[in-house]
């Protein structure tokens, strides 16, 4: 990732992806709604209907599977809250004292046998999460390195394997095989620290730390076979060769790009399960080849777009196919299928694109011995290789040809779908149009671009056309000594789609950021309904005549 980075989404499912996951998210959703409404016998009933489809409750995260021990607890069922509360607890080595002894569903037991042991090995727990958590980390390290290792550039070309790699943990705590300045160690392999304020952003990127670019990891990220790790060490190496710009493609929020990028999907998750299911290759090919023919139609009613598309594509797309193909994923075809999934069930589809392109082209490609990969200091593009290395020539697309792949890969469906949601996408894009557009406005821009960090959450995203880029979710933060304004954030569980939303868009060379006008404003803190601002010294606000607002430096 470069220059926009990426917040946290939350993983209902952990280790079980199929094509279930859908409905998985659904009911879940439904029972959490159901626990709100204290309708709790239904709720319950759901969430065991969830613990079902998920095969188990150990294919659930960590906050999922606490949800639902407040969902068997509002239900008065203390078997299933226990089972629950006791799998997190032994398992997981849940150790969150504060969140439990707060939970008003479980008070009722407090004074039980099974309460007192449950919060006994949660501060068990708590006491040796520190080292357990280190053990974990240097594991984790160490399990890629050994991959990377054992690739030794065969992929590539080139090793992957970069010691400097960042591990950030959410109590601010960095680790690393190398020895960082100030850093402690328990063995001399991994070095950990408390890291300074306003140094590192919480993401998955590549960022500087002490004057040396390093891949950073989230800690929440290393359960997923080295996939993660190496995809990011995979940047690391890649910039070595050539900078990519991570721009959101716009045009991908329109409805028939949409139908067009979703039929390409469809098409892809079919060779890929072609390929699990031993149909061979015909089969396998006539899939790629509709994926290729809805690609081009698609960029081609979209030309002006294409090198900015394949530019994304070749920066995180390779990276995520690198991660995948490396990683110790037992079947890493339906991890690609479980990666097309997730992205096509994001809102917007302008950046998430690529993480499930990448794969399932990388994948397929090699499932059919095709020598594509070739060197790092070029734009890679799928079609063209395609035409070149499978079918020996130009797709030449009639509107026959067109018709076919789009009956092939569930037209009626998605095409219906997609026009029952332009409606709500209408509905939002003229409530941001009239928040941030049409009413009085905080504006302020930045001055030093390539020192302000950005993470945000890139499925809660919106364009609006020709003026820029919504974000529902999203921090900002100097990392300049005070050349940009400050930092800022939306507030958490108020940074939906339809509810919160930040402008951003570029004029003359310059990035702004739009805000709705604050609720409060004291010396150093700008406060919106669902934003906070930290300004640095020496900036300020100022009102100008036609009611809008302005940070400038003083």
């Amino acid at each position: 990732m470069k220059k926009v980075f990426l917040l946290l989404v939350l993983s209902i499912i952990i280790q079980f992806a199929n094509a279930q996951e859908t409905d998985i998210n659904k009911i879940y959703q439904s029972a959490i709604e159901n626990y709100k409404a204290k309708d709790y016998k239904k709720s319950a009933d759901e969430f065991s209907k969830l613990i079902e489809l998920a095969k188990g409750i150990e294919n659930l995260s960590d906050y999922v599977l606490f949800q639902g021990t407040t969902i068997f607890a509002g239900n008065n069922n203390q078997e299933k809250t226990f089972q629950i509360l006791n799998y997190l607890i032994n398992e997981r080595f849940y150790s969150d004292l504060e969140k439990v002894n707060n939970q008003n569903e479980f008070q009722k037991w407090h004074t039980t046998k099974e309460w007192e042991n449950a919060i006994f090995k949660i501060k068990q727990n708590k006491a040796t999460q520190p080292v357990r958590n280190r053990q974990n980390i240097k594991t984790k390290l160490l399990e890629a390195k050994s991959i990377l290792e054992k690739d030794n550039g065969k992929l590539w070309e080139h090793q992957i394997w970069n010691d400097s790699i960042i591990v950030i943990d959410y109590d601010n705590t960095i680790y690393s095989l190398t020895k960082l300045s100030n850093s402690q160690t328990d063995d001399n392999t991994l070095y950990y620290k408390t890291m300074e304020p306003n140094t590192l952003v919480f993401v998955n990127t590549t960022q500087k730390y002490e004057g040396k670019e390093y891949a950073t990891v989230l800690s929440n990220y290393l359960n997923d076979k080295s996939s993660t790790i190496i995809h990011e060490l995979f940047h690391l190496l890649q910039f070595k060769f050539r900078k990519f710009n991570g721009d959101a493609i716009a045009y991908l929020d329109e409805t028939n790009a949409r139908i067009l990028l979703r039929l390409e999907y469809e098409a892809l998750r079919n060779a890929l399960k072609a390929i699990n299911e031993n149909k061979g290759t015909d089969e396998v090919k006539s899939y790629l080849k509709d994926a290729v023919i809805l690609r081009k139609e698609r960029q081609k009613q979209y030309s002006k777009y294409l090198n900015a598309e394949l530019e994304i594509e070749t920066l995180e797309g390779l990276a995520n196919y690198t991660g995948f193909g490396l990683s110790t994923y037992e079947n890493k075809y339906d991890k690609a299928i479980s990666e097309i999934n997730q992205r096509e069930e994001a809102e917007t589809y302008t950046r998430p694109f690529p993480y499930a392109k990448g794969p399932a082209y990388g994948l397929i490609f090699d499932h059919l011995n095709v020598k594509w990969r070739n060197g790092l200091d070029k734009i890679y593009n799928f079609a063209e290789i395609y035409e070149t290395k499978v079918n020996k020539s130009k797709l030449k697309i009639s509107k026959k040809t067109l018709e076919q792949a789009k009956t092939s890969n569930n037209f009626d469906e998605i095409n219906k779908q997609e026009t029952a949601r332009e409606e709500h996408q209408n509905k939002l894009i003229a409530y941001y149009t009239d928040l941030l557009i049409n009413k009085p406005t905080l504006k302020v821009a930045i001055s030093d671009f390539d020192n302000y960090g950005r993470s945000f959450n890139m499925n809660g995203t919106l364009t609006l056309k020709d003026k820029g880029i919504v974000y529902s979710s999203i921090r900002g933060r100097d990392k300049s000594d005070g050349k940009n304004f400050g930092s800022f954030s939306t507030i958490e569980g108020k940074d939906e789609l339809g509810k919160s939303g930040i402008l951003s868009y570029k004029e003359n060379g310059t990035t702004y950021f739009v805000f709705p006008l604050p609720t409060k404003i004291t010396d150093t803190k700008v406060i919106g309904e669902f934003y906070e601002i930290e300004l640095n010294t020496n900036w300020k606000l100022v009102k100008k005549d036609d009611g809008n607002m302005e940070i400038i430096k003083e």
